[in-house]
């Protein structure tokens, strides 16, 4: 089982790396090709929807210019939708020595649905603009790249061309990659790495976060709690609909529902990761949860009743942003807490949470700066570094498994023949008692099940005493409470099994009755002045010394 986690750790991280250079695999070293002709630059933008603007005799004199790779914000603000249909031309000189080769245009991805012209003629498009009158019906692909075919007939060779792309935009707009004419040869030679992997910048991230699945299943199968098994397995699954929805999948009719999905997912993703990191630490507190669970649905609320694209990208992804910023500062103090407690068992995982945090600050960054088209590759890098964290607690902490459990088992079985031994000294007589004899066998059940979930009311019903009359009479006999003295016989349990076991701390706070690993060191450092970790050390010291001092005393 080790053997194959690690072969399919190596092949995350591979695909990952894949992932993120597949894009400059197929450049040549020089960065531009022989026989191709560079088109980034200045461009014509054409505000408004108008089909004359494909003619290469059109007249774009007086249209402002805009830069290419770029963008077009200002438009969209323009309206409530924040969507519109430009047109961008250039004009463009290709040499007589090209003359007679078949062409490629290679446009890269646009934001998010094109028909290109060349010379008056189309040459192809991606996706389809909508209508007037349902702007936010389109078909979603921005994340295809644009490459067309071009006939050496409709090229003018050593004469002007002109390039006229009709593109909808829908908030998220832009070309985004340098715009190139190559010939036909040269498009095979630098781009031959297409033909064999065609999506592979798409399809990375959901290989990945199947990989992964499978991963986790391998490796957490039955050394978790199925409630931290649950939300990982809700978390991959989150990070898997993400992809899907960068992909255009499912097909969605209204492209602002599909950004409200995106962010409610988006949200439901670090929910389920604060959620599993809870569980696997063991550091559970009801009021973060309900503040984070209190936000969230006031955040989903914002977001489905957002009237307006305009309205969503002006509140509600500040909104988002707040509560996943939120998410990731708590994830910090129980990752911070969980070290500071149990620094010898999680300081190895420690530089994949530093690498989760940045991946997860980045993730922000790029929402921000509305970029959601590069997340796919970010989360994929998040989920390898949580993958492979797991993996390495797993793979040092079973190491121990086998020993703590054979040292815990015998300290467990000695504890139960003292308490069986005690329990059989105990009067069996049925006569009526003092209540204070009542107390003091309420004191010896208490010994013997500290370690039992504390019921004030069943104990009171167990011994035929009123609630509170037995807690007052309790304190007259012992001076202190019921609950302080459950808790001090079960720091001194947990101090014997710290001094004769190897068992864990936390395994050990559990084992004594503790259901809170903070709630127990609060108390086990005021009764003792220690940490668990450091009583432990400074006993086993005290035990070396004690013992060496001893055998000198025979020389």
């Amino acid at each position: 089982m080790k053997s194959l986690a690690c072969y399919i750790s190596a092949l995350c991280v591979f695909l990952c790396a894949l992932a993120g250079c597949g894009r400059y695999l197929w450049l040549d070293h020089e960065g531009i090709a022989r026989g191709t002709v560079e088109l980034s630059g200045e461009w014509k933008i054409i505000d408004a929807d108008t089909p004359d603007a494909m003619r290469p005799e059109y007249d774009d004199s007086k249209a402002p210019a805009i830069a290419i790779p770029g963008k077009w914000d200002h438009i969209l603000r323009k309206n409530r939708d924040m969507a519109a249909t430009v047109w961008l031309r250039k004009k463009f000189i290709i040499d007589e020595s090209l003359r007679d080769r078949q062409m490629v245009l290679s446009l890269g991805a646009i934001s998010v649905a094109d028909e290109t012209y060349l010379n008056g003629v189309l040459v192809g498009g991606t996706g389809f603009i909508p209508s007037r009158d349902n702007p936010l019906d389109y078909d979603f692909t921005w994340h295809y790249d644009r490459n067309y075919t071009v006939g050496s007939s409709l090229v003018r060779f050593g004469r002007e061309n002109v390039i006229a792309i009709r593109v909808f935009s829908h908030y998220i707009n832009g070309v985004k990659d340098e715009p190139r004419l190559y010939t036909l040869r040269s498009w095979t030679s630098h781009n031959w790495l297409r033909r064999y992997l065609p999506s592979i910048n798409n399809l990375t991230p959901l290989i990945v976060s199947i990989v992964l699945s499978i991963m986790l299943i391998i490796v957490a199968r039955g050394n978790v709690s199925r409630y931290v098994f649950l939300y990982s397995t809700l978390f991959v699954l989150g990070v898997t609909a993400i992809s899907l929805i960068l992909l255009g999948i499912p097909p969605i009719s209204n492209g602002l529902f599909r950004y409200k999905l995106f962010f409610i997912i988006y949200s439901l993703i670090d929910l389920f990761l604060v959620l599993a990191i809870m569980e696997f630490f063991k550091l559970k507190s009801r009021w973060p949860v309900y503040l984070i669970l209190l936000a969230l649905a006031g955040l989903i609320l914002l977001i489905m009743l957002s009237p307006s694209t305009q309205f969503f990208f002006r509140y509600c992804k500040i909104a988002t942003l707040v509560f996943l910023m939120l998410c990731a500062t708590y994830v910090f103090v129980l990752f911070s807490i969980a070290v500071y407690l149990d620094p010898v068992r999680y300081w190895f995982i420690s530089p994949f949470a530093v690498l989760v945090f940045i991946s997860a600050f980045h993730t922000y960054y790029l929402v921000a700066t509305d970029q959601m088209y590069r997340m796919s590759f970010v989360f994929v890098f998040r989920l390898t570094a949580l993958a492979l964290a797991v993996f390495l607690y797993f793979l040092f902490d079973l190491k121990k498994v086998e020993k703590e459990r054979d040292s815990l088992t015998s300290a467990l079985l000695n504890k139960t023949r003292e308490l069986r031994s005690a329990t059989r000294q105990l009067p069996s007589g049925r006569k009526k008692e003092d209540p204070r004899d009542i107390i003091h066998r309420l004191i010896e059940y208490i010994d013997a099940n500290f370690a039992e979930t504390y019921d004030r009311v069943g104990l009171a019903e167990k011994f035929g005493l009123n609630e509170d009359y037995m807690g007052q009479l309790f304190k007259k006999v012992t001076r202190t409470n019921i609950a302080n003295y459950i808790n001090c016989k079960r720091i001194e349990a947990a101090q014997q099994l710290l001094e004769e076991t190897d068992s864990k701390v936390i395994d050990i706070a559990f084992h004594v009755g503790f259901d809170n690993l903070t709630y127990f060191y609060r108390h086990f450092r005021n009764k003792t002045g220690y940490n668990p970790t450091d009583y432990r050390k400074m006993k086993r010291e005290k035990f070396v010394d004690l013992h060496f001092k001893n055998e000198a005393d025979y020389y």
